[in-house]
């Protein structure tokens, strides 16, 4: 039994986080249905005159007029609904909630503005960003606005004594199975001197019902995803059991305590720090956000992103002209930091160079200061006419660049940028590789009278393409993944046709309308491609290295 339990545990544990991670999105979900519904209702309330609910307040927000002294400026007044309308000016200090209350009228200002009408625009209704949990509705009268912000709510406590309730039936059941297996076992052990075949199974159904159990608050909670990632976790146990998995699982883990303690700290940092990230970030890709709330979607996200969003291929905020931006982007910059860093590599191991200790320093300096350091000197440098390039553009009869007025000069202000960057790696992969190479052989073909091209192409290239193979695969997934130059050199100016699929998915949480969901789902399409180009790019350099 004791086996059993053992087990039931390991099963139970990964079940309680899925649980609270399933509650926790129920409850958020349920305190925004119920305060937005509340919001609603005093909204209607205050267009109906009538007072409205305890701990709710409504009021009257007048349209917004140019200030008198600076027309850029827009006052607007507000008075209490429910009673005489005794107007006073909207101004930090009048009201707790001056800055919220004036926001929001703006916002709905807009709204109507865009949808074409000031009269029947989409109502607001949200939560307050203020961890309040109060909520906001906002919607157009006659001649002004109303607002309704509902009293602070809470969200649902942690059933506790609901949950530990649950996981004692779902131990019950497991010892429950254990015991008729123990009970089933001596009477098949004493007719045939082993245990017969199948008598495990009552023990397997105990397992799988107590940890399957698990998933009914799950199901009342109208989380299907949860439920059956329960179920799964039920049924995996069960046959791991059957296999005699688990029982070698603890056995591994005594015999090898000592390895995994060391192990352990880093295990447990890339599960938080990597595994999680990215599996959260997976689910995320299925939803749409919007205004503090998530919907699933499905594949929503990724078919928006793969047909383009109904763009015209040479449009910036196309996925397929930001692929190929990113694709064009990552060539031509590993490809000038490979032959920058293979020329650098050939000079500094000449016999001939006097202190080539200084100079292999220096040329490291730019891998060794942070990238973000170096772009916006980058883009100091790049700026207007002060800027330090076009001021010695200017020193030498030249006219200045706007280097970031075309698509052109943007990319090229981005790609000198990371070249900068990017060739003292290749610089020092292409040394070490240099100098393991006997010198024998560059002797013995002088002898035989073979030229510079002839010692570079059979004895030179052969010894670099082991140690670059790995470093250009390497080093195109780092410039694939570049955002720091891209959003502190250019910005993805000129109108964000030199985006990379990197700070388009950044734009996508940040600069429009905080769509994480898309962002995720960019973020998983880039994995995926990366996956494939590592393992595209390893079975190129396999089959190098089978050719030489």
């Amino acid at each position: 039994m004791r086996r059993h339990l053992r087990d039931f545990g390991l099963g139970a544990l990964a079940a309680f986080i899925i649980v609270t991670v399933a509650f926790v999105a129920f409850r958020n979900h349920d305190l925004v249905e119920r305060q937005t519904r509340a919001a609603n209702a005093v909204v209607s309330d205050a267009l109906g005159g009538r007072t409205a609910m305890p701990g709710s307040r409504a009021v009257f927000v007048s349209r917004a007029t140019p200030s008198t002294k600076h027309s850029f400026l827009r006052r607007r007044s507000m008075a209490p609904a429910g009673g005489p309308l005794v107007w006073r000016p909207l101004a930090p200090g009048s009201d707790p909630d001056a800055k919220l209350l004036y926001d929001t009228a703006t916002r709905l200002d807009r709204a109507a503005a865009s949808s074409g009408s000031r009269t029947t625009p989409a109502r607001i209704v949200e939560l307050v960003p203020d961890g309040s949990g109060r909520a906001i509705a906002a919607d157009h009268a006659a001649d002004h606005i109303v607002i309704a912000i509902t009293a602070p709510a809470s969200p649902a406590p942690y059933p506790w004594v609901v949950m530990l309730g649950v996981f004692g039936l779902g131990a019950a059941l497991t010892a429950a199975g254990a015991l008729v297996d123990r009970t089933a076992s001596p009477s098949g052990a004493a007719t045939s001197g082993a245990p017969p075949v199948g008598v495990a199974w009552p023990a397997r159904l105990g397992t799988f019902a107590g940890i399957g159990v698990l998933a009914i608050p799950t199901i009342l909670w109208g989380s299907v995803v949860a439920a059956t990632l329960i179920v799964i976790i039920a049924a995996g146990l069960a046959f791991a059991q059957h296999r005699n998995l688990t029982d070698r699982f603890i056995h591994g883990v005594r015999e090898h305590r000592t390895a995994l303690g060391f192990l352990g700290p880093a295990a447990i940092s890339m599960l938080v720090l990597v595994a999680a990230p990215f599996v959260i970030g997976l689910f995320i890709g299925f939803y749409d956000h919007h205004h503090g709330s998530w919907t699933f979607v499905g594949l929503s996200n990724f078919g928006e992103l793969l047909s383009g969003g109904g763009r015209a291929l040479d449009d910036p905020l196309n996925f397929w002209f930001i692929v190929g931006v990113t694709v064009l982007w990552t060539v031509v910059n590993v490809t000038f930091h490979v032959v920058l860093g293979v020329l650098l590599a050939l000079l500094l191991t000449r016999p001939w160079l006097r202190a080539k200790g200084m100079w292999r320093m220096l040329f490291i300096v730019p891998w060794a200061v942070p990238n973000y350091i170096t772009a916006l000197i980058w883009k100091g440098m790049f700026e207007g006419e002060y800027g330090a390039i076009n001021s010695l553009l200017d020193l030498a009869g030249l006219d200045g660049v706007t280097w970031f007025g075309s698509w052109i000069a943007s990319f090229s202000a981005n790609v000198i940028t990371n070249t900068w960057l990017g060739f003292p790696f290749m610089l020092v992969v292409a040394i070490g590789a240099l100098e393991s190479i006997p010198k024998e052989q560059y002797e013995a073909a002088a002898v035989d009278g073979a030229s510079a091209w002839q010692r570079f192409r059979h004895i030179t290239l052969p010894y670099l393409r082991p140690a670059l193979g790995p470093a250009i695969v390497l080093g195109s997934i780092w410039t694939f993944n570049m955002f720091n130059v891209i959003h502190l050199v250019s910005g993805g100016a000129p109108g964000g046709s030199t985006n990379t699929l990197v700070t388009d998915a950044y734009r996508w949480a940040f600069d429009r309308g905080e769509r994480y969901g898309m962002a995720a789902a960019e973020g998983t399409l880039i994995f995926l491609i990366l996956l494939l180009w590592n393992v595209f790019g390893k079975r190129l350099v396999r089959a190098k290295g089978a050719t030489e």
